[in-house]
């Protein structure tokens, strides 16, 4: 009895698993943030959102801890002294965004998603020096734009 329950257990875990999966596809319909990375050059770090849309709706903001996730009333803990937020609105949330955070950097502290719901994702950036924000672009691309928020190191 205990092998069958503990079967059936099993299966049911394996299909919550692999629906949740089909239903975080790659971001690649009009509207998605297809890509989120961070990166340093020369005297400058960047974070750069690669949208696919000609016009996306988005804004930057300073920000100020607390922090949390959407719908949770649990506190995240975000490396950095100062923050941004960017707040993309119009988007196909649905999907699962690809994020290439691994590059080393000394400014930007961190990178973190903290609301992908209804039609609104938002990033917090941590950074560490006061005045150091250089300010966004928006390049247009093939498919879409790139959003590029820089930072002096």
């Amino acid at each position: 009895m205990k092998i069958k329950l503990l079967s059936f257990t099993a299966c049911i875990a394996a299909i919550l698993l692999f629906s949740g999966l089909a239903s975080a596809q790659k971001c690649t319909e009009n509207g998605s943030i297809k890509r989120v990375s961070k990166a340093s050059s020369g005297k400058y770090e960047t974070v750069t959102f690669e949208i696919l849309s000609k016009s996306p709706n988005f804004e930057v903001t300073n920000a100020n801890p607390p922090f949390s996730e959407y719908g949770s009333e649990k506190t995240l803990r975000i490396r950095g002294t100062y923050f941004k937020s960017v707040v993309l609105r119009d988007i196909n949330w649905t999907c699962k965004i690809t994020e290439s955070l691994s590059a080393k950097t000394s400014n930007v502290k961190a990178v973190k998603n903290i609301e992908q719901f209804e039609g609104q994702v938002e990033y917090i950036i941590g950074y560490a020096k006061k005045g150091s924000y250089v300010g966004q672009t928006a390049t247009r691309t093939k498919r879409g734009k790139l959003i590029i928020l820089k930072f002096k190191k």
